[in-house]
């Protein structure tokens, strides 16, 4: 009776030992800078770590069929360049704005110059829900008339309140959301970002404009 309760103890504590490993999730995205073909203008993100392959997989597509498209504008800028005599450039980049609670938000911005004054700025917005594994785009989050109103209306005081920012004749029915607005998430709600010459002048650049959740929810 000794043996058997001393084999039953062994084997208790041994089982313990040998417990498979369970991995722990992963609280934040693993971000890593990419250059499309080594050339140094054309940088992008590819993820490690987002939940799934399935999910990796897919926000790395994203990005890789951006940057391909980047390219195929920057040769176009090149030959124009050639063409009409300027000197093109071309460059992208990006920030990871928010990287927490299963929540990602990468901007990726496009500049380009065509000769002339200056040069242009594009700012497209990749936002990802890691637990419902897809894509967030602006009307996932504001999803009635009454939302968007509102959220119009958030922004249309806030410009108004900042002449020496925002047009000073701004109009309500000028700031336009829709899917393809480009936004990232915060501690508290969402971030708008705005192309140039949407409701700022040039000089005021890609204006950012924080929302609470309170305001649409």
């Amino acid at each position: 009776m000794k043996k058997v309760m001393i084999m039953l103890v062994f084997v208790l504590v041994f089982s313990v030992f040998i417990q498979p490993v369970q991995a722990l999730p992963t609280k934040n995205v693993i971000v890593e800078t990419e250059y499309y073909n080594d050339i140094d203008e054309l940088k992008y993100p590819q993820v490690r770590h987002a939940g799934t392959p399935k999910v990796t997989r897919m926000i790395n597509d994203d990005f890789k069929a951006y940057i391909e498209k980047a390219a195929e504008a920057r040769q176009e800028n090149i030959e124009a360049g050639k063409k009409y005599d300027y000197a093109p450039d071309y460059q992208t980049d990006f920030e990871v704005k928010y990287n927490s609670d299963h929540l990602l938000s990468i901007l990726m911005s496009s500049y380009i110059f065509t000769g002339g004054a200056h040069g242009s700025t594009a700012v497209e917005s990749f936002n990802y829900d890691l637990k419902d594994k897809k894509r967030i785009y602006l009307t996932d989050i504001l999803q009635t008339p009454s939302q968007l109103k509102k959220v119009q209306h958030y922004v249309f005081t806030y410009a108004k309140a900042r002449p020496e920012i925002f047009y000073p004749d701004l109009k309500k029915e000028d700031i336009h959301l829709n899917e393809n607005t480009a936004f990232f998430f915060t501690d508290d709600g969402i971030a708008l970002v705005f192309q140039q010459y949407d409701i700022a002048p040039y000089v005021s650049g890609n204006q950012v404009i924080k929302i609470p959740e309170k305001i649409y929810n």
